[in-house]
């Protein structure tokens, strides 16, 4: 998510301006993705969330989705384990966030293979490198 400077007026003066990306999360759903997304939302970049499951049966989930709806993130149906569903969802977005459990880390190169299929990714990050 890039800064980028630029003139006002002619008069010199530089101001940083954000740009805008679309992001799609992975793992938004859990611990520390929750929060990626919702810092996502907040600053204005068109958020996604790879999601397995659109209508969990635990309703904390159900409520947490339900609140990422409210804020305007959409939410893809995929699984990290379904090479078709994260290219697709990966064909729509700027930058990749994942934030994938501990359990799952071994299963990053699915995305990396998924982001070079797409072809369209400016920007991967992983989540467990802030861990």
């Amino acid at each position: 998510l890039k800064l980028v400077e630029r003139s006002i007026f002619g008069s010199g003066i530089m101001v940083l301006d954000k740009e805008r990306s679309r992001v799609l999360v992975i793992g938004g759903t859990g611990h520390i993705g929750k929060h990626i997304v919702a810092a996502s939302a907040r600053r204005g970049h068109s958020t996604s969330v790879l999601i397995r499951d659109v209508a969990p049966s635990d309703p904390a989930k159900m409520q947490l989705l339900k609140s990422f709806i409210d804020s305007g993130v959409a939410l893809i149906k995929g699984d990290l384990f379904d090479h078709g569903s994260l290219v697709n969802a990966i064909k729509g977005v700027d930058v990749v966030v994942s934030a994938v459990g501990p359990r799952q880390l071994v299963e990053q190169s699915r995305i990396v293979m998924a982001i070079k299929e797409a072809g369209n990714v400016k920007v991967s990050l992983s989540a467990c490198v802030f861990t």
